[in-house]
């Protein structure tokens, strides 16, 4: 990985470069939950979810600067059900400029790093079945299908399933 990066966990003070970041990277694939310009929702709500992420013991959204700009995240939701609570969801994104160099595997290896020391036990997620590098990096981070969402996802007027993965710690 080239790059001098640095990997810290988001704070309530990073919510407005966060937005900046998730509205780019939106446009920058169809594989995410909102396209360009897409997350809309106000600083003070990302700083509170921020803040409540900081004080929880079992979720976590790490980046990665290139200088003062967010280029990654990766985000541990983890569940507040007493019996659920060992699990968590993971979402993770990469500026397209820094695709394929490295930096996914980074943000994966401390993610899960991070849920390991946050006493996570299962780590699960959903990848659309066509986005090849993903689903490959998942399963080179010991990630298993273990099922489909039929007609998960609905983009540019076409349906497609996504792939239903989880890694135990």
């Amino acid at each position: 990985m080239s790059g001098n990066y640095i990997f810290r966990e988001a704070i309530a003070d990073d919510a407005e470069k966060m937005i900046a970041y998730l509205n780019q990277v939106g446009g920058e694939s169809d594989n995410l939950m909102h396209g360009k310009g897409g997350f809309q929702v106000p600083v003070e709500g990302v700083k509170r979810r921020l803040a409540m992420y900081s004080a929880s013991d079992n979720s976590v959204i790490l980046i990665a600067l290139d200088g003062e700009d967010i280029i990654a995240r990766a985000e541990l939701e983890g569940y507040q059900n007493p019996r659920m609570h060992h699990k968590a969801k993971l979402s993770i994104s990469v500026k397209k400029e820094y695709w394929n160099q490295g930096l996914g595997t980074a943000m994966m290896e401390k993610i899960i790093e991070r849920g390991k020391n946050m006493n996570i036990k299962s780590i699960e997620l959903e990848v659309i079945d066509d986005k090849l590098a993903g689903i490959a990096l998942y399963h080179k981070m010991g990630f298993e299908d273990i099922g489909i969402y039929k007609k998960f996802w609905h983009v540019n007027g076409i349906y497609k399933d996504a792939i239903i993965m989880q890694k135990i710690l």
